[in-house]
């Protein structure tokens, strides 16, 4: 609020210079929040693996809630790595996007290039509204485990002033350019100074709708009266800290499915994942050479499918069937001596069956 609000009325104050050394400075926080946001709720759920290895193992997949896509998209699971992935990179491709989106501004209005300019506009409604898609999966899908920390609230006091103050602005530069607000070569001008005038107005009420979203008193010494305390140049520099977004944007962008697979994020709760036989995520960890063990209890994985062919002597790969969906059982596997009854969601050895059919055989023998 503070950085909105300072930036804001300097538009009114010095608009030519905020114009161009100010607001990037607030579109680059701007994107900053939004990640900070979806960190904020995947920390608040324990963090990306405890959401993909236990609490979506709870829920089915989520259907599209636009019924068109819908019928071209498979129902996001959460559960699945790879779905996972592609849910994080559509809320935070507006972060990577949002700086390309303030140089590009400046060009245009530095050369003067107002077709390349609504080229730009273009994009960035194209990743305004793919973000808030994908958060608006991301909270259907975990719906249940969010709603105890009101997440409407929060979501209506970070999504209004980045996204809506945009809408707002556009609408202010539509009323500018027929001539409604300012007249002569001031249009421009004029434009800048009446959006950031009218948003230094609403965030008064915006102050208030934080501080009843984010209480700042559960975090005090007496709510956390065990917590570690540190001095505050040292909290400063983590809290300006960026090494987490660094890192974090690597994993997702850069190394994607090298990271979240299916082995790195193997699920805790094997009886709930060996029990949901329908889900394509448990489908497709089965393909990719995940196997139980003590009625679902346990797991482990075989070499095939797990790991990249191209690494694989041609000596040792192994061929998967793929019309495996199909079948009631697993035919044996040539790395494992068990035969899995996937219906039932346990294995027999064959040591077992030959234990029972020894057993069975003395017990018909002395009657």
């Amino acid at each position: 609020m503070p950085i909105f609000s300072v930036s804001c009325a300097s538009g009114i104050i010095k608009p030519e210079a905020a114009q161009f050394y100010v607001d990037p400075i607030r579109e680059f926080y701007e994107a900053f929040v939004i990640y900070t946001f979806f960190t904020f709720l995947t920390l608040l759920l324990g963090g990306e693996r405890n959401i993909i290895t236990v609490l979506s193992l709870n829920h089915a997949p989520t259907r599209h809630p636009i019924p068109l896509i819908g019928k071209i998209c498979k129902p996001i699971d959460l559960s699945d790595p790879f779905d996972f992935l592609f849910v994080k990179k559509g809320i935070l491709q507006y972060v990577w996007f949002k700086p390309f989106y303030c140089f590009g501004t400046l060009i245009c209005s530095a050369w003067k290039l107002p077709k390349f300019e609504i080229f730009l506009n273009v994009f960035y409604n194209i990743s305004v509204t793919w973000s808030l898609y994908s958060l608006a999966l991301f909270w259907k899908c975990l719906y249940p485990e969010l709603t105890p920390y009101k997440p409407w609230l929060k979501f209506l006091c970070v999504k209004l002033i980045i996204f809506a103050s945009y809408w707002q602005s556009i609408i202010i530069q539509g009323l500018v350019v027929t001539g409604k607000l300012g007249t002569g070569n001031q249009d421009r001008t004029s434009g800048y100074v009446y959006k950031n005038g009218l948003l230094c107005i609403e965030m008064v009420p915006f102050a208030i709708l934080h501080a009843v979203a984010f209480p700042w008193n559960k975090y005090t010494a007496f709510s956390i009266p065990y917590g570690a305390r540190m001095k505050f140049i040292y909290a400063l520099k983590d809290f300006l800290g960026c090494g987490d977004l660094i890192w974090d944007f690597k994993q997702t962008l850069f190394a994607g499915p090298l990271y979240y697979n299916y082995r790195n994020f193997d699920p805790e709760a094997m009886d709930l994942l060996s029990t949901r036989q329908q889900s394509g995520a448990t489908m497709e960890r089965l393909k990719h050479g995940l196997r139980f063990t003590d009625n679902g209890r346990n797991s482990y994985w075989v070499a095939y499918g797990s790991i990249d062919n191209n690494l694989v002597p041609e000596s040792i790969e192994e061929s998967w069937e793929d019309d495996i969906a199909g079948q009631r059982t697993f035919p044996e596997d040539p790395n494992y001596p068990v035969v899995h009854n996937y219906t039932m969601g346990h294995r027999y050895s064959r040591s077992m069956n030959d234990l029972r059919r020894d057993v069975q055989s003395r017990s018909s023998m002395a009657c």
